[in-house]
């Protein structure tokens, strides 16, 4: 996919010292005869300077784009992604990975029942989830891709705090495994940190950019409103130095795809991966605007500018392209 997206207090004044010895003399208890009047304990003491006032530390800023990335896939060969290697699906009933609580590639759930990946969701949060985030209500769900391993919870429909989900992401429910046995607090603050800003618009949302369709539809179309012009802008500015001028020079899929091929076949996935980057590559985020709308926007205009065939065509990659008509892209395909 696309590649590239913190005074001192000033001591209060203080009374002369001869200032002070005049007031005990006055006020204070008579001295003894022959002896010098002597200043009380309390009036010859100096007052303590005033502690300075140190500034707080910064509290780091939370990077959404890794929350989005260890969404995506939390496990891979190079930090910050876990060395787990999860359970294969392709040998059911044998637990053959690696890592996790139990050293064998599996998690657990919220009950601490030990979780398998018969199903083949590979522990990854996209796939019990989807794209869309909304688990079974959503691109994944028995309406559109009918994934059995999609979750009954709509991570975009609740108002959970940042605490609870992290704690839900750290423990784990009845359908959800416990990641803090594969994860450090900071990440797992992170994908929860990256969850509410796609929920409450300081990120995109998938509902700017596509909407779910039927199977017989192709699952999702992509939103009007988006400027394949100003998309290509992008893409020569932030993509082809790794894409080539026309996305071919990169495959992706085992060499099944191209850039453009890619996204006018799926896009629903696409729209991640420019919002956050792609796990255990060097993309980053792609996006520059300081709004989850202009953010939205911008991946809009580059998934418009992608529908564009001849410009972004399929090169040599081997699966089929779409045809004229197809309504993923709708009137940006050309």
């Amino acid at each position: 996919m696309l590649h590239r997206a913190p005074s001192r207090a000033l001591a209060p004044g203080r009374a002369s010292l001869s200032a002070l010895l005049a007031c005990a003399a006055a006020c204070g208890p008579a001295a003894p005869a022959n002896e010098p009047p002597q200043p009380s304990a309390d009036s010859a003491a100096p007052a303590p300077a005033a502690a300075p006032t140190q500034p707080a530390p910064a509290t780091p800023a939370v990077d959404t784009a890794l929350g989005g990335r260890l969404f995506d896939k939390f496990y891979g060969k190079e930090p910050p992604f876990s060395a787990f290697v999860p359970d294969s699906s392709k040998t059911k009933g044998a637990l053959d990975g690696q890592g996790g609580p139990s050293g064998n590639g599996t998690l657990k759930l919220g009950s601490g029942e030990t979780m398998s990946n018969d199903a083949g969701h590979d522990y990854r949060l996209k796939n019990f989830f989807g794209w869309d985030l909304k688990g079974r209500e959503g691109i994944y769900g028995p309406s559109a891709m009918a994934k059995g391993y999609a979750v009954s919870r709509n991570l975009l429909g609740g108002r959970e705090t940042q605490e609870e989900l992290v704690l839900l992401f750290t423990k784990g429910d009845r359908e959800l495994p416990a990641y803090g046995d594969v994860l450090t607090p900071p990440q797992i603050e992170a994908v929860a940190a990256f969850v509410i800003g796609v929920r409450d618009g300081a990120l995109p949302h998938p509902d700017q950019i596509f909407t779910v369709k039927p199977p017989a539809q192709g699952h999702y179309a992509l939103l009007p409103g988006g400027d394949a012009a100003r998309g290509k802008a992008h893409i020569k500015e932030r993509c082809t130095s790794c894409h080539g001028d026309d996305g071919t020079k990169v495959l992706f899929d085992d060499g099944a795809y191209s850039l453009g091929s890619h996204a006018r076949q799926k896009a629903y996935e696409d729209w991640f991966k420019i919002l956050n980057g792609q796990p255990g590559s060097p993309m980053e985020r792609q996006v520059r605007g300081t709004t989850g709308k202009e953010m939205a926007q911008e991946i809009l205009d580059i998934l418009a500018a992608l529908c564009d065939r001849g410009a972004f065509p399929p090169g040599k990659a081997t699966a089929k392209d779409v045809e004229s008509g197809d309504g993923r892209c709708g009137a940006y395909l050309k």
